[in-house]
């Protein structure tokens, strides 16, 4: 079980993310975003971890601000919340400054294990997927334990 602590005073849930790109790993700050399906990084933050955007092809995709255009980019690795993702395929597009993140962590990215969620406390929680009722019986042991 691993958990992670967010400020459940904001109205977003901000977690840190350490990305691994062509010039090294980086620290950034993202939203946890239930409500995108694919993780977006701020394209200014990818150009400076040495990814070249200006060879993708641009896609349009639909925000909740409206259609707009992104390119895909591949991070070499996305590790957050005490999971890894490697060769991460993610939506690069400049994200507004006001949010003051560097991007949204998607559901690409949060479906790879069982995610819960403490908003009086301020938890979260990730969990492995579990198939044998022992192991589901050990994880809400633990669940109940840390909520």
């Amino acid at each position: 079980m691993l958990w992670s602590r967010f400020d459940p005073t904001r109205a977003d849930v901000r977690i840190w993310a350490r990305l691994v790109g062509p010039r090294g790993a980086v620290w950034c700050e993202m939203v946890l975003d239930t409500g995108s399906s694919k993780t977006v990084v701020d394209e200014r933050l990818l150009a400076r971890m040495g990814y070249n955007l200006l060879e993708a092809q641009p896609i349009a995709i639909a925000t909740a601000g409206g259609r707009t255009e992104a390119s895909i980019g591949t991070v070499r690795q996305l590790v957050a919340l005490g999971m890894e993702a490697t060769n991460l395929p993610v939506l690069a597009m400049p994200l507004w400054q006001s949010l003051g993140v560097d991007g949204l962590l998607g559901l690409d990215f949060l479906r790879r294990r069982n995610l819960f969620c403490n908003f009086e406390k301020g938890i979260l929680l990730t969990l492995p997927f579990s198939r044998s009722l022992m192991h589901r019986f050990s994880l809400s042991v633990q669940i109940f334990a840390a909520l």
